[in-house]
């Protein structure tokens, strides 16, 4: 019997894994904050991360986004994925350290903890897509 990602490569349970971890933050996130207040972010801490609703839906979608692509898309369309989500990852980051009041994507300091976490998720999303590209290319060429 093969496992969800069988064929798919590191890609696949590269999309899987931070799937899993986005979408069960979400739902935590929604646990914490409720539905009200949607781009308030003052008050509502879960560790070191700052929560809102807004936040917790956009976590919650791009963990089910990732989720099934890694189950269900492609090689091709689980790295196309992977790049995309980890561009506006790294984008997220890199406007919170630049510019710190954007209160509805809960970035209200430069050193808000939720811009290390988006930097690092980008830039792992991003290796795990171009780490997959490169075993894909390898199988293709061995292939001829």
């Amino acid at each position: 019997m093969g496992g969800v990602t069988e064929g798919k490569g590191i890609g696949a349970l590269a999309a899987m894994v931070i799937g899993v971890a986005y979408a069960v933050g979400g739902v935590i996130g929604f646990a914490v904050t409720g539905f009200s207040g949607v781009t308030n972010s003052v008050g509502n801490k879960l560790l070191f991360l700052s929560l809102n609703p807004f936040q917790d839906f956009i976590h919650l979608a791009i963990g089910a986004l990732l989720l099934y692509a890694g189950m269900k898309w492609s090689a091709a369309a689980v790295e196309g994925v992977l790049l995309g989500v980890g561009g506006i990852y790294v984008v997220a980051a890199i406007t919170g350290f630049i510019y710190a009041h954007i209160p509805v994507i809960t970035i209200t300091t430069a050193g808000n903890s939720d811009n290390y976490l988006h930097a690092i998720t980008g830039a792992t999303a991003i290796v795990a897509a171009l780490l997959s590209m490169s075993a894909t290319n390898r199988q293709a060429r061995s292939a001829y």
